[in-house]
């Protein structure tokens, strides 16, 4: 299994618009096969600071980064108000967002 996790930071003007984006991908996401799962919280505690997460089987991990569900989650990402702290990994090791762009250019693992 592969795990990604990704926490953003967005502007309070921002905040509600991403939080409604990511979570039109949840749905179409979970359906996809492979997918264990998927969510969106926003955090209780740190206004602006919203939690993002998907498990995976390994091989469909790859395929589902070009999708257009993954491409809403970059979209949102681009509005974050810093750097975005990406965690992409299994119980070997973890990458962050410089393997997620090689995901989504498709020279990573194909599936």
């Amino acid at each position: 299994m592969l795990n990604c996790a990704i926490e953003m930071r967005f502007a309070p003007k921002d905040v509600d618009r991403a939080f409604q984006l990511l979570r039109s991908v949840t749905g179409p996401t979970r359906a996809k096969r492979g997918c264990r799962t998927c969510s969106v919280e926003m955090a209780t505690v740190e206004a602006g600071l919203i939690h993002y997460r998907e498990d995976w089987d390994e091989e469909a991990f790859p395929r589902h980064v070009r999708s257009e569900e993954f491409r809403r989650v970059l979209i949102a990402m681009d509005l974050c108000c810093e750097e975005p702290h990406v965690v992409i990994g299994d119980l070997i090791g973890h990458h962050g967002l410089a393997y997620l762009c090689t995901l989504r250019e498709g020279v990573g693992p194909q599936s």
